[in-house]
């Protein structure tokens, strides 16, 4: 698009040689560079290159050598780039998808539904994609807390949950906070909360905090 009549065009990723075909035909020379050994046919058939040429287009396939220690050439280059930020990389995002998800059955749903691998404490769940989750307003009671657990342990065996968050997403301690829900939408945040074996977390404001508090049972 950009070339003349007599240039010279380079396509880096030549792939079936359409470029080259566009460059012959519009009187241009070309240069086409591939790394899969299995296109170089379909250039050759793409070009007719086993036909004769009345305008004389002449052709070269040269294969570059092998066994280049890429990353020992990469070092000697004079302009390679090292970012100076680095990122506090709080989760593996692939232990993690938001948003709704098509299965395998073509069924859309809405939630990413996980099961409970380990009850660590009364607020903090490893899920079984090995993601530890801390309950959003939740606070340990020490006198309780094997209770607490025990509890976790029967509303959720053999069941799928699903988790949502809050506008916070970390703690100070960089602990994921979300809520925790069964697949039938039972709040187990809100049902911990309400059987007295958990206090509310009251040192920073989240969106039920109001709720967790009413839920609380009256001495």
């Amino acid at each position: 698009m950009f070339s003349f009549v007599g240039d010279t065009v380079l396509d880096p990723f030549t792939g079936s040689g359409t470029t080259n075909l566009a460059a012959k035909n519009l009187g241009r020379n070309s240069i086409g560079i591939e790394v899969n050994p299995e296109n170089i046919k379909k250039i050759q058939e793409k070009l007719n290159y086993s036909q004769n040429d009345i305008h004389g287009t002449t052709y070269e396939f040269v294969k570059v050598r092998k066994n280049i220690d890429f990353e020992e050439y990469i070092k000697k280059l004079p302009y390679i780039f090292t970012d100076p930020h680095k990122l506090d990389k709080k989760t593996d995002p692939k232990k993690l998808q938001f948003g709704s998800k098509i299965d395998s059955n073509g069924k859309n749903e809405r939630e990413e539904y996980y099961s409970i691998k380990e009850i660590i404490s009364p607020n903090k769940i490893l899920l079984n994609n090995n993601l530890t989750v801390k309950l959003i307003g939740i606070k340990e009671n020490p006198s309780l807390k094997n209770k607490a657990v025990e509890f976790l342990k029967e509303k959720t065996k053999g069941k799928k949950v699903f988790i949502k968050f809050d506008q916070t997403k970390f703690d100070t301690d960089n602990n994921m906070l979300c809520y925790l829900y069964l697949k039938n939408k039972t709040f187990l945040n809100a049902h911990l909360i309400k059987t007295g074996l958990v206090d509310v977390e009251k040192d920073f404001d989240f969106r039920f905090k109001d709720k967790f508090l009413r839920l609380l049972p009256h001495e």
